[in-house]
């Protein structure tokens, strides 16, 4: 196994990465540590990964929550597996499958846990601290793993077509210049971009750790073992396979700064780049695309390039919000882009040979140059003060109002689970005692036991 290739937690990237709060130069105080050279806060640097996020206590603790997520999800999938396991009359194929599973199951979570140690995730921190910053609930310990196959295993034939689709808009890098990777992930497009050694510094921001331990790691030299658990498998053989990720050429003349962060308070010097790219990230972001192109725009050079490529879901966004690419086209001309390129490919998508889905997802592409001074942004709020400031009084909201309602009807109806009545008994207790009309009543019924049983854990018993 080769060797890391190491470099200091600052030097690489250096000119280019920013104290989170004030935006002033950082500097390292010791292996794994740097601090502000100004407002003195202090960022912890985990294997050579410095943690960038404004608020570190609450960042770190909603890791550390989904963490625990994580290994109680884990414990009840293998519950569960060594339950169906024991059932009688299964198929010798089926005792099979389910056998693989379980031990790919938690030859995983092994290499999972190994992977995140050096951040030193507690217990202690997964709760207790009122977040500045957030990360997305739907985002989890290992969202987006399979890209890491793809990325460093079985993807070439998908990295080739990407590499094929924007080297041409990649600008000729002037000696010095800087290259940001947004949402990089797994980090082989940064790799990609750094290895040649034509750029000053290539730096990945991205705000998940397992991915971005798993990037620093391969894109060092280093071969990383993750196993690899097909939602689909083609056969038995395919359930669950030991991979090796590793990068493609053990010679990289570049190698890229991975950092973690947040988007919405970037650590990151303004004005400091001249290539921005945005690997399938602008429409999933909670901003509407024209606030986050004046956002990121703060971070470029004049003359800078944007390269930009993925669908165009917006599926969190309102109607006025879920651009397609013309309208995306005018809100960046609008902010002081010049789009340069514009164009639809169709890709394959995440195609493991282990695996039955062979999905191809149509991707827009556009390369746009800055040419006009961009204007000032608003700091990204996503929280409000009353949820980030405990001091604050929690608003009486409607929404509020109709939870708390609801919620003590669902409290009744499971106050009236005794194991001996029926939805008929359940139904004529709460109307008798609460004077309601039996058919609403039964329809408020139903509707909770249904949104139970759609739940995976109640629909298996």
């Amino acid at each position: 196994m080769p060797a890391v290739e190491s470099e200091s937690a600052v030097t690489n990237g250096s000119a280019t990465l920013r104290c989170p709060q004030c935006l002033c130069s950082l500097r390292e105080i010791a292996t794994d540590r740097i601090e502000c050279s100004e407002c003195d806060a202090v960022y912890p640097v985990f294997d050579g990964i410095p943690w960038l996020y404004r608020d570190v206590a609450g960042s770190r603790a909603q890791w550390a929550a989904k963490l625990q997520q994580f290994r109680m999800d884990l414990l009840a999938e293998h519950a569960l597996l060594e339950a169906a396991v024991k059932e009688e009359g299964l198929l010798p194929a089926t005792r099979r499958r389910l056998a693989q599973q379980t031990a790919g199951l938690l030859r995983q979570g092994e290499q999972v846990f190994g992977l995140l140690e050096p951040f030193g995730f507690s217990h202690s921190e997964a709760g207790g601290v009122l977040p500045r910053e957030r990360i997305p609930s739907q985002q989890h310990v290992t969202s987006y793993l399979e890209t890491a196959f793809r990325d460093w295993c079985w993807g070439e034939e998908e990295v080739e077509q990407t590499l094929a689709r924007i080297r041409p808009l990649l600008p000729d890098p002037d000696e010095g210049g800087h290259a940001l990777v947004l949402g990089g992930g797994a980090g082989r497009l940064a790799w990609e971009i750094a290895r040649r050694g034509d750029w000053g510094s290539v730096v990945q921001l991205d705000l998940n750790p397992l991915l971005t331990r798993v990037a620093r790691l391969v894109a060092s030299g280093e071969s990383v073992a993750l196993t690899e658990l097909p939602g689909m498998p083609r056969g038995l053989e395919h359930v669950a396979i030991e991979q090796t990720l590793e990068r493609p050429s053990a010679k990289a003349a570049g190698m890229p700064r991975f950092v973690l962060g947040d988007v919405f308070a970037p650590p990151l010097a303004p004005a400091s780049f001249d290539l921005l790219l945005t690997p399938w990230l602008v429409d999933i972001l909670p901003e509407s695309f024209r606030s986050l192109a004046v956002r990121l725009g703060r971070l470029l050079t004049d003359e800078a390039r944007w390269i930009s490529f993925g669908p165009l879901s917006f599926e969190s966004h309102g109607p006025a919000e879920r651009l397609t690419a013309e309208e995306m086209a005018e809100a960046l001309e609008a902010v002081g882009f010049e789009v340069e390129r514009a164009e639809m490919h169709c890709v394959p998508h995440l195609h493991s040979p282990h695996g039955m889905v062979r999905r191809s997802e149509e991707i827009f592409v556009f390369a746009a140059r800055r040419r006009a001074p961009i204007a000032e942004v608003k700091p990204f709020r996503f929280y409000p003060k009353w949820m980030t400031d405990g001091r604050q009084s929690v608003p009486v909201l409607p929404e509020l109002e109709q939870l708390r309602a609801e919620r003590v009807f669902d409290l009744e109806i499971l106050k009236c689970v005794d194991g001996t009545r029926g939805i008929d008994d359940i139904v004529a207790l709460l109307s008798e005692r609460y004077s309601l009309d039996p058919g609403r009543c039964r329809s408020t019924v139903s509707r909770f036991f249904s949104r139970l049983y759609e739940q995976d854990s109640l629909r298996r018993r």
